[in-house]
C-alpha cells in the first residue's frame, strides 16, 4: 500500500491509538503516518475554531487566547511535517524514517521556515522592530530579521546592505532595524549639520538624494519635496544656496 492509498482511507478508519512514544515507535510507518493525519487535522479544527471565536490583536503576545492559538499552529506544522517525511520514505519503500512522536523530540535540528500567516489566521505582515528591541538583538538574530524583511519585500535593498553589514566583518559599519533610524548614507554615517557644511557639491548631492528615498519610504511628503528642491539646487548648479534640513534654512533665514 503507498502513502498516497493512505491518505486515500475512509473517515471511519482511524488509526492506531498511539499514546506515548514507545507506542508511536512499535507502530508500522503506515500506521504513524494515519495518527500524524488524525493529529494534524485535530490542531487544525481547534486553532480554526478558535480564530472563528476570538479576535485577538497581533501584538497582544502574551494573551492567553494568543498564545493557544501559536501552540496549535505550531502542534498543526509538526504533524504535517512528520505526513510529509513518512510520505516520502513509504514512497522510497523505505522500513525507516526520520520522523518523531513529539515536538520536542524534533527539536531545532531542521530546516525552519517562517509561516505564512500569524495564529490569528492572517498574512503575517513582519513588524519591524523598535530600536530598542532591535540593539537588544544577537548579530545571529539581527540576520534572521532582515532575512526575514528582504524576503517579504519590506525595504528590500535597506535589509540587504545590512545583511552585508552583519555578515562581512571588515564593513565595520553599524546597522538598524529601518531606514527611518538610519544607515541610508553609502558611507553608514548619520551626517550632522557641520558634515554638511563641510562637503562638496557631489557629496551633498548624494546626501539629498538619499534623505528624499527615505522620506518617500517613510511617507513624509513635505520632507521628501524639500530634499528633493536641495538636490535639484545642486544638479542644476543654481547660485542658490542649499541647507542640511528645514531648521538649517529657517536658521539662516
Amino acid at each position: 500500500m503507498s502513502w498516497f492509498d493512505i491518505l486515500k482511507m475512509p473517515r471511519e478508519y482511524r488509526g492506531p491509538d498511539i499514546r506515548n512514544e514507545a507506542q508511536y515507535e512499535a507502530a508500522s510507518l503506515e500506521q504513524r503516518m494515519l495518527w500524524h493525519r488524525r493529529q494534524f487535522k485535530g490542531y487544525d479544527k481547534r486553532l480554526k475554531a478558535l480564530q472563528t471565536q476570538h479576535s485577538v490583536d497581533l501584538t497582544d503576545v502574551e494573551n492567553p487566547v494568543y498564545q493557544e492559538m501559536k501552540n496549535y499552529q505550531d502542534m498543526r506544522a509538526f504533524h504535517g511535517r512528520q505526513v510529509r517525511r513518512i510520505g516520502k520514505c513509504i514512497a522510497s519503500e523505505k522500513t525507516e524514517c526520520n520522523d518523531y512522536y513529539s515536538l520536542e523530540l524534533e527539536g531545532p535540528n531542521r530546516r525552519q521556515q517562517k509561516y505564512i500567516t500569524t495564529p490569528t489566521g492572517k498574512l503575517d505582515p513582519y513588524v519591524e522592530l523598535s530600536l530598542d528591541v532591535y540593539n537588544g538583538l544577537t548579530d545571529k538574530e539581527k540576520s534572521k530579521y532582515h532575512s526575514g524583511m528582504k524576503e517579504y519585500g519590506k525595504d528590500v535593498a535597506f535589509h540587504r546592505r545590512m545583511l552585508q553589514r552583519i555578515i562581512n566583518d571588515s564593513i565595520n559599519l553599524p546597522t538598524f532595524p529601518s531606514p527611518e533610524h538610519g544607515g541610508e548614507s553609502t558611507m553608514g554615517i548619520e551626517y550632522t549639520k557641520e558634515d554638511y557644511l563641510n562637503m562638496d557639491k557631489d557629496s551633498k548631492r548624494r546626501y539629498h538624494k538619499a534623505m528624499e528615498s527615505r522620506f518617500q519610504r517613510s511617507g513624509n511628503k513635505e520632507l521628501r519635496r524639500w530634499h528633493y528642491k536641495m538636490g535639484r539646487i545642486i544638479v542644476g548648479n543654481s547660485n542658490s544656496p542649499t541647507y542640511f534640513s528645514p531648521e538649517h534654512e529657517q536658521e539662516e533665514q
